[in-house]
């Protein structure tokens, strides 16, 4: 793409950025009198800062990204669109049209009188944060997480981060919880999961307010950039393994074959063509050992090339 065009399309997105804010709820700008903004301030400055400019977003030849939209529906659902998997954090309890004293940040209100929420969005992460402004608030906090048709949620047991699975490739991640008080101090705080629903627990009684707290949705792969890692899931990872075991490679290519016919997005479906091409003979020592730590095998890809090998994730089944 030549340096003019792209530069358009980068200015476009830009726009469009900061123009989905004003589609369906309509948030207006206003920061004087916004107590959401002014908890957050006071609690994660950092986070204000960064909302404070929207990173522009570059989109590279063959791909397509959508930037987060700041307010999208009835629901408050931030959600965000790279090449063709949409995924989204909704807010059901928040209500109003919103408030975005900010570029990068919508405030609302909420049902319970106690707390309000806010959805900021970065080039690669979109927050729904919880803002608990006194001891009578709720400890469970509910959002719906809406992903394409085949998806999962769960929860890591290393460190409480949950994956978004599509059909049993890693899509997403809800990044560890976390939440604090008035004072910089840690709340304790956990997730579970119920369905697509994923549920936060603060656990906010004795602490100094306003206590924010962070469920961050992190996109799967930042596919512009020179490298990304597609992620078997645990059960297939096992399944991959198991069919070797029994069946030998034509058994084990059957079941990753499978598997990679039912994934929704082309990169992985790119990346499973690499797999077969290369035979996956070479990658069973890699499966194997991910199956035996009840972990994920990944396959990295490497630009320009695209250069592949395989990978155990050896902490958890996250990107990172």
């Amino acid at each position: 793409m030549r340096k003019s065009a792209r530069t358009f399309i980068v200015a476009l997105t830009a726009v469009l950025a900061v123009s989905s804010a004003n589609v369906i709820g309509t948030p207006s700008f206003a920061q004087d009198g916004d107590p959401t903004l002014a908890a957050l301030t006071k609690v994660v400055p950092d986070i204000v800062e960064e909302a404070k400019t929207v990173p522009p977003t570059v989109i590279p030849e063959g791909d397509v990204q959508r930037p987060f939209a700041a307010a999208t529906d009835a629901d408050h659902t931030l959600s965000a669109s790279v090449s063709e998997n949409e995924i989204g954090i909704g807010m059901p309890e928040a209500s109003g049209a919103g408030n975005q004293p900010l570029p990068g940040l919508v405030t609302y209100a909420a049902k319970q009188p106690s707390v309000t929420y806010a959805h900021q969005r970065t080039g690669q992460v979109a927050r729904a944060l919880t803002v608990i402004h006194d001891a009578s608030a709720p400890t469970e906090y509910r959002f719906p997480i809406s992903a394409p048709e085949g998806s999962m949620l769960e929860v890591e047991d290393d460190d409480g981060t949950v994956l978004i699975y599509n059909n049993d490739f890693y899509l997403a991640e809800i990044d560890l919880p976390w939440a604090k008080d008035a004072n910089g101090n840690p709340v304790p705080t956990s997730y579970r999961v119920e369905g697509m629903t994923l549920v936060q627990t603060v656990d906010h009684a004795g602490a100094a307010y306003p206590v924010v707290a962070d469920p961050a949705l992190k996109l799967q792969c930042e596919w512009w950039k020179a490298m990304c890692r597609v992620i078997f899931s645990k059960k297939l990872t096992s399944q991959i393994y198991g069919s070797w075991l029994y069946a030998g490679a034509a058994g084990a290519a059957k079941v990753a074959d499978a598997a990679c016919d039912k994934a929704k997005n082309s990169k992985i479906k790119l990346a499973c063509k690499v797999l077969f091409a290369a035979g996956i003979a070479q990658y069973i020592y890699k499966i194997r050992e991910a199956a035996n730590k009840k972990q994920c095998f990944a396959l990295r890809m490497q630009y320009p090339g695209p250069i592949v090998w395989g990978e155990v994730r050896k902490k958890s089944c996250q990107s990172k």
